[in-house]
């Protein structure tokens, strides 16, 4: 495998080799574990695609799936919730 080099900002690099020191790695190394964490579109509509064919083959079809709740919906309606709740009481959220 080559190198590449990438053209970042001083402060950048600087924050990189801050966090890469910290996890004991070189910045490189860094760069490739955060972009491993990291999906294309095209990865995450295979995931969907997959998450899918996996559900229709324990009984579900598309339609349920599609009017199951959202999981990041549901996350932000509960944060709403309780910065609401927070805001009534007067405490920070």
């Amino acid at each position: 495998m080559g190198d590449s080099t990438i053209k970042v900002p001083d402060t950048t690099r600087d924050h990189l080799a801050a966090l890469a020191r910290e996890r004991g790695m070189t910045i490189g190394g860094l760069v490739t574990a955060l972009a491993n964490q990291e999906h294309t579109a095209e990865q995450l509509a295979e995931r969907v695609r997959q998450s899918r064919r996996l559900m229709r083959d324990r009984g579900i079809d598309d339609s349920q799936l599609d009017a199951m709740p959202s999981v990041l919906e549901n996350a932000y309606a509960i944060a709403a919730e309780k910065s609401v709740q927070n805001l009534k009481r007067g405490t920070a959220a």
